[in-house]
């Protein structure tokens, strides 16, 4: 059986769509807190309130694409394949943790380079960062839980879907795979402040998940890093005194910890990604779950 059996319904999907229905998602939502707290007179807490608009717009988001599968007839089991049975989980865990020490040493490394530039940026970026929601021990329990929620639960699946889900098979149906996986891993990372660290995360994820053909290993995959992120929130002190200016200090002193983290993990991460890359004529799990669903096999 070949991929002629089967039409490709993502060269009917187009990604700007979905970039444009998040922007719209954000200022309604946004206009909308806006107005309830106009009328209540509320002041509402701003971490949680960014939390419970996350939730909001990736959940609704993830709905309206969902509403164009149905439109053109995309079968979300075959997005999301099927549950893998003899998955090797820890060599998984292992890799996991390997993205997280690169993705730290990325981080420490980039921030330090560009703090050499451009100081007062970073400064900017480091101050927003100690505001953005996260799990902390002195924090409420409606917080934590909130956090939790979102961290653990609402962001694997609904950003796993979107960006590897869709984004990636769309792109790949247009310039092949190993463009789109460097192309949406790219942008995974353009909307989290640690641009390199969570680009490379973007696309060990994408590669995952064509090799497995199920979006469960990637989701189950981010799901375990927010987990220990989650975790290194509640073990942390929850201090908020520490200023943008201490930050950044405590960043340059970090920096060559930060290099030979890099340099115990990112070998180990290319030489995974090496071993695993797809070819330019890869087929997108879609096709390849469709096809054995009707009990063929799809050459190429």
């Amino acid at each position: 059986m070949t991929t002629e059996n089967f039409d490709n319904p993502f060269l009917k999907l187009k990604t700007r769509n979905l970039l444009l229905r998040g922007l719209l998602l954000s200022i309604g939502f946004g206009i909308g807190l806006g107005i309830i707290q106009g009328i209540t007179k509320l002041s509402f807490n701003s971490q949680i309130v960014t939390l419970v608009l996350y939730i909001l717009i990736f959940g609704f988001l993830c709905l309206w694409e969902l509403a164009d599968f149905r439109r053109l007839g995309i079968n979300l089991k075959h997005v999301v394949g099927n549950i893998p049975n003899q998955q090797r989980w820890l060599p998984l865990a292992g890799l996991v943790m390997l993205i997280i020490l690169c993705s730290l040493s990325a981080y420490l490394v980039s921030f330090y380079l560009l703090s050499l530039a451009a100081p007062a940026f970073v400064e900017g970026i480091l101050r927003e960062a100690a505001k953005s929601p996260s799990p902390k021990n002195t924090a409420s329990l409606f917080y934590n839980i909130l956090s939790v929620i979102a961290l653990v639960v609402v962001a694997p699946i609904t950003e796993e879907f979107l960006f590897r889900g869709i984004i990636l098979q769309r792109w790949a149906s247009k310039w092949g795979m190993p463009t789109a996986l460097i192309a949406s891993g790219v942008l995974f990372g353009v909307l989290h402040a640690n641009f390199v660290g969570l680009s490379i995360f973007g696309i060990v994820m994408g590669v995952l998940y064509v090799k497995t053909r199920t979006l469960i290993v990637p989701i189950a995959c981010h799901a375990f890093n927010n987990a220990l992120a989650v975790g290194i929130g509640f073990v942390g002190t929850g201090s908020q005194t520490t200023s943008a200016v201490d930050g950044l200090e405590q960043l340059r002193s970090g920096v060559w910890g930060g290099v030979l983290l890099m340099l115990i993990s990112l070998p180990l991460i290319v030489r995974f990604l090496w071993r695993n890359w797809p070819r330019k004529n890869a087929l997108l799990p879609y096709l390849i779950n469709a096809s054995q669903e009707q009990g063929g096999e799809i050459a190429g």
